[in-house]
């Protein structure tokens, strides 16, 4: 595993640690990296952390307005001030959505994306096109608070121009960025607790999905996103399941977070594990073993191309424990 991603989760831990002892401070959202747990102390067990269901029922809690007032500051590094709780809240992202309902916030929730069908409870949303947003069609929901999975100036202009306040989170680049995420939506939305008691269950049960892996010479994998051979590289959130994995990318010598490999490097590169996210467009293991040049593959030669839902993998949110635990089950089969 690189040096990073051990770093991140020994971090994680001793800042779970803390919180058991009643150490953190609910309205810190900086400071200094708590130090690392040793190798004899106790580590922190997933216990009853229950993974999130998209068949299951995600009840909306009261939020917990102690907080507020309370500045927010977003990926455009603008900062926005909360009087109260949003109470209308457009989701632009379907990640976002699936934390605000993991984390008890799904009533404040009015509309998410086209993408937003997890957990069922989201299907009943409303819905707005987040790759051309409509200002009318957003503002006819009347939101106090707008999400932005992507960079959108225009949009944020415009919602701004009509008194609607907007929050760009960006796809995080790793899982860490993921569970800070989660933590920042929990204490914006006031669920706080709930954020808290979430981002520690995942990462008891990361660590367990680490202290699990066998033994044995981890395997170099391609994860195909579709078939003009876009794939995942460094500063990824992908790319880092596979780092947690002790997984050797293929494209992590590409030095870019989505590449585009030619086949003649892909195939240069032999990987062992090949995963496709693309099956939704017809690609599977038979038309990725008909292509010219593919049978020298090792992953071709040894039956090893496996199709993933992409919803799972590559959504950066709650369901990120069932991703690596996907991940694992394929990269490590006995």
């Amino acid at each position: 595993m690189k040096e990073r991603t051990w770093w991140m989760l020994v971090t994680l831990l001793a800042l779970l640690a803390m919180i058991a002892a009643g150490c953190g401070n609910d309205n810190d959202e900086g400071g200094g990296a708590p130090e690392a747990p040793t190798a004899t102390e106790a580590l922190p067990s997933a216990g009853a952390f229950e993974p999130f269901d998209c068949e299951g029922e995600y009840s909306g809690t009261a939020p917990d307005d102690s907080a507020f007032p309370l500045d927010v500051t977003d990926d455009t590094g603008a900062t926005v001030t909360f009087d109260e709780p949003p109470s209308a809240i457009v989701s632009l992202s379907a990640a976002h959505v699936e934390v605000l309902y993991a984390i008890g916030a799904g009533d404040q929730l009015v509309a998410g994306d086209l993408f937003s069908d997890c957990p069922a409870a989201a299907e009943e949303l409303e819905h707005v096109d987040s790759f051309t947003p409509s200002v009318e069609a957003i503002t006819a929901l009347e939101p106090d608070l707008v999400i932005l999975g992507f960079p959108d100036a225009d949009l944020e202009g415009a919602l701004a121009g009509v008194g609607v306040s907007s929050l760009l989170l960006e796809p995080p680049a790793d899982v860490g960025g993921v569970l800070d995420d989660i933590g920042l939506l929990g204490r914006l939305t006031g669920h706080a607790d709930e954020a808290r008691a979430l981002t520690a269950g995942m990462t008891a049960r990361i660590h367990e999905i680490v202290l699990g892996l066998p033994e044995t010479e981890p395997p170099s994998v391609f994860h195909e996103l579709d078939n003009m051979y876009f794939t995942v590289g460094p500063g990824s959130f992908v790319d880092d399941l596979y780092d947690i994995l002790k997984a050797r990318n293929i494209a992590d010598a590409t030095g870019g977070p989505f590449p585009q490999m030619s086949q003649e490097a892909i195939i240069a590169a032999a990987p062992e594990v090949i995963i496709l996210a693309d099956e939704e467009a017809g690609e599977s293991a038979e038309t990725v073993s008909a292509r010219p040049g593919w049978d020298a593959i090792p992953a071709v030669q040894n039956e090893r191309i496996y199709a993933v839902d992409p919803d799972i993998v590559s959504r950066p949110g709650p369901r990120l424990v069932e991703a690596l635990e996907t991940l694992a089950g394929l990269l490590y089969e006995e």
